[in-house]
C-alpha cells in the first residue's frame, strides 16, 4: 500500500490553495523495517514496503566522523534509525567507533553509544554488520562483536578476534531468538590461523560451540535459514552447519567468489574460474545443480537479492534481473563495459559499482552507482523490478563512496550512507519549481 503522505501527493491539483495545503501540512514517515543491510539472514534483500520512487530529492542529512573504507548501511525498526561511524587515529586525536539512533522521519539524534577508543592508527573501523533484531543490537567493531540494547546500553562484547591487525571486512552475524552466529573477525597478520565459525548465546555473550576450518580460509558472510547456517569460503566451498550445535550436515566444493543466497530449496552460489564469473543454483538438500549461467564481470562483495521469481545483481557496471527458475537474463539497466580494464564510460550512461548489492522493496529495485561526468558523480537509482525502466535517482555527491552499502527502505523515506560518514534520508519532492524541490 502506497503512504499515506503519497497518496495525498497524488490527489493535489494545481490551484494555489491545494498546492498550499499539499507542501504545508503533512511531513514524510518512515513505516517499515529494515533490520540489517541485506535484510535477513537468508540475504535475500526484499521487503514488501513501498517505499519513494520518483521526484527524490534530500528530506535531511546527518555528518558524522568519516568512516575511511566502510561503506556503512543504515538499519531501521519502528521509526527508530541506527547508524554506525567510526574513525582512525589522527594526530593527538584517539580513534574509534560509535552507533547512534536516530528519528528516522526527522534526523534527530536520539542516543550515542561509544563502542571502543584507541590510539593505534592502522584498520581498526567497524565493519557494516549492523543487525537489530526486536530489542537488541549487533554490531562488530575491532573488540569484538558487540551486543547492545536499542536503547544504547551495551550488554556484552565476544572476543572472535585474530590476533593483530583487523581490516574492515563485513561480517554480519546470523540472529535468531535463540542463537547469534558469527564468524572470526579476519586480519592481516601473516602467521596464519585457523577461520573458526562461533555460536552464542544471545542473553549473556557466552560461547556455545566453535567450528575452526584448518583447510579453507578466506571465509564470507554467513548466510542461515531453517536452523543451518552456510559457511563460505574463497575458492574452497560451501559448508552447511547445524545452527544450534554446530554439526557439520554437508560440504560443497567449488570456486565460491562471494556470500550465498537462500530462497526456498535453492542457494544461489557466485563462482569464478579465472576471468569467468558464474552464478549456480543449487538444491540445498541434496546439493544437485539446477542451472549455471555465465554472468560477466562480478566483484566478490556484492550480494544477490531475490523477489517474484527475479535475481537482481551487478555485473559489468550494469543492474541485471535474471529468471530464479533458469538463471537467464530478463533485463538490464546501465552501461555496458565489457573490459574492466578499458573503463571507457560514457557521461550519458549510469553505471552500477561492481562490488554494489541492489536490494528490492515493493515493485522497485534501489542500487547505488554513478554518472561518470568530469569527475564520479554518486547516485542513488531506482528502477522498476518487472521492466528495467527508470523510476528516479538522487544525486549523493561527488567522490563520494557508497559502494558496499546497501539502502535501507521505508515507506516515505529511504537511507544511504556513504564511506565519509555521511548519512541521507531521500523523499519524493512535494512541489517543485523551476527543478528545485520547496521542502515543507
Amino acid at each position: 500500500m502506497p503512504s499515506t503522505r503519497r497518496s495525498i501527493l497524488a490527489t493535489c491539483t494545481t490551484g494555489i490553495g491545494a498546492l498550499a495545503g499539499c507542501i504545508s501540512t503533512e511531513k514524510p514517515t518512515a513505516d517499515g523495517n529494515w533490520p540489517r543491510r541485506t535484510l535477513n539472514n537468508a540475504h535475500t534483500g526484499y521487503s514488501t514496503t513501498e517505499g519513494p520512487t520518483t521526484d527524490l530529492h534530500t528530506v535531511w542529512r546527518q555528518e558524522r566522523l568519516r568512516s575511511s573504507v566502510v561503506d556503512p548501511s543504515p538499519i531501521v525498526d519502528d521509526s527508530v534509525l541506527y547508524f554506525a561511524h567510526s574513525q582512525a587515529s589522527r594526530g593527538d586525536e584517539r580513534g574509534g567507533a560509535w552507533i547512534e539512533a536516530f528519528d528516522a522521519a526527522t534526523g534527530d539524534s536520539r542516543w550515542t553509544t561509544e563502542l571502543f577508543r584507541t590510539n593505534e592508527r592502522h584498520y581498526l573501523y567497524h565493519s557494516d554488520s549492523t543487525v537489530v533484531d526486536e530489542d537488541r543490537l549487533f554490531l562488530q567493531t575491532k573488540p569484538g562483536l558487540t551486543m547492545l540494547t536499542t536503547d544504547g546500553e551495551i550488554r556484552w562484547t565476544f572476543d572472535n578476534l585474530y590476533r593483530g591487525q583487523q581490516k574492515p571486512d563485513v561480517v554480519t552475524p546470523v540472529v535468531t531468538d535463540d542463537i547469534v552466529v558469527t564468524g572470526t573477525y579476519d586480519t592481516l597478520v601473516e602467521d596464519r590461523q585457523d577461520e573458526i565459525v562461533f555460536g552464542i548465546d544471545p542473553a549473556t555473550g557466552n560461547e556455545r560451540w566453535n567450528v575452526p576450518f584448518s583447510e579453507w580460509d578466506g571465509m564470507w558472510q554467513l548466510a542461515g535459514t531453517d536452523n543451518v547456517v552456510y559457511v563460505a569460503f574463497d575458492s574452497g566451498g560451501l559448508v552447511a552447519l547445524d545452527m544450534a550445535t554446530g554439526v557439520e550436515r554437508w560440504r560443497w566444493k567449488g570456486p565460491l567468489n562471494g556470500t550465498p543466497t537462500v530462497v526456498d530449496d535453492l542457494l544461489l552460489v557466485p563462482l569464478r574460474r579465472g576471468n569467468e564469473h558464474t552464478l549456480v543454483a543449487i538444491d540445498r538438500r541434496d546439493r544437485s545443480l539446477r542451472w549455471r549461467q555465465s554472468i560477466g564481470v562480478h566483484w566478490a562483495e556484492a550480494e544477490f537479492t531475490v523477489a517474484d521469481g527475479l535475481i537482481y545483481h551487478v555485473a559489468n557496471y550494469g543492474l541485471e534481473a535474471r529468471r530464479l527458475e533458469t538463471g537467464e537474463r530478463v533485463w538490464r539497466f546501465g552501461g555496458d563495459v565489457d573490459d574492466e580494464d578499458q573503463r571507457r564510460f560514457s557521461p550519458d550512461k549510469p553505471y552500477m559499482g561492481l562490488d554494489s548489492t541492489p536490494v528490492v522493496s515493493g515493485d522497485a529495485v534501489y542500487a547505488l552507482g554513478w554518472i561518470q561526468r568530469d569527475t564520479t558523480y554518486v547516485h542513488l537509482f531506482v528502477v522498476d523490478a518487472a521492466t528495467g525502466e527508470e523510476l528516479g535517482h538522487a544525486e549523493i555527491g561527488h567522490n563520494e563512496q557508497a559502494r558496499t552499502g546497501t539502502p535501507a527502505v521505508t515507506s516515505d523515506l529511504v537511507f544511504v550512507g556513504s564511506n565519509n560518514g555521511n548519512l541521507y534520508a531521500f523523499g519524493e519532492c512535494s512541489f517543485e519549481i523551476a527543478g528545485r524541490c520547496l521542502v515543507d
